[in-house]
């Protein structure tokens, strides 16, 4: 049985920092911490707690330092953004390096019977199920700070080109993965599939488990993945 597997990652759109660049690493050292810092300041209190001596009291450097590498504070929040969108490029990656071995085994080319196709649809519910139980009860930070960096991207034009790279890093996976068992509309399906994603996570953290639970997850997930795939209704799934 020949195994499948996703085609080549298209190469993400470069990522520009604002800020004065760095030549040394102890340099670039400091300037993620700076970084990091803001993006604790964002997920404890919003865009409004990103300020110089706000941040250089979190990072534990001089006033100077943030003055230094960001003279504009509207630049230490775009690069704030930026690193943020960076770190969710390179997790996103690692998990679906991880994810296709689990999608794949054992299938063969030929997606067009229904059985293969329940077999997908069974195991991308279970990885979708881990992956969101992953971010929600471990990374309910990253997902506070993918909040503040929507909304503020409404705000700020500045901020809109890279939310939307931010999209594109999302979507780039799963309309692989959809190419690679053919559905009709690959890009949109991949489209969908984010914005379920994305309203399940908005969900928990409205409360987790209040307002939705692990089996309300597992059950949008398996009813959504039914209609992209276009299978008959399942009691069992």
């Amino acid at each position: 049985m020949k195994t499948m597997s996703l085609s080549s990652r298209e190469a993400p759109s470069t990522i520009v920092y604002q800020g004065r660049k760095t030549r040394r690493n102890g340099s670039e050292q400091r300037r993620r911490l700076i970084l990091e810092a803001s993006l604790r300041l964002v997920i404890r209190e919003g865009v409004r707690g990103v300020r110089h001596r706000a941040v250089a009291k979190e990072a534990d450097v001089p006033l100077s330092a943030t003055t230094y590498y960001f003279k504009d504070i509207n630049d230490l929040i775009a690069d704030t953004f930026t690193y943020f969108v960076e770190v969710g490029a390179e997790s996103m990656r690692r998990f679906w390096n991880g994810a296709e071995e689990v999608l794949f085994a054992q299938l063969n080319d030929e997606l067009a019977s229904g059985d293969n196709l329940r077999v997908i649809q069974m195991r991308l519910v279970d990885l979708g199920v881990q992956y969101l139980m992953q971010q929600i009860e471990q990374h309910r930070d990253y997902l506070l700070a993918e909040q503040a960096f929507q909304f503020e991207s409404l705000r700020d034009g500045r901020l809109s080109q890279l939310a939307r790279l931010h999209q594109e890093n999302m979507l780039v996976d799963l309309t692989r993965f959809f190419k690679a068992i053919k559905t009709s509309d690959p890009e949109t399906d991949a489209y969908l599939t984010l914005a379920v994603i994305l309203r399940l996570e908005y969900d928990a953290l409205l409360g987790y488990p209040e307002v939705i639970t692990q089996e309300q997850i597992k059950h949008k997930l398996t009813r959504h993945l039914q209609l992209i795939l276009q299978l008959p209704d399942n009691t069992e799934s």
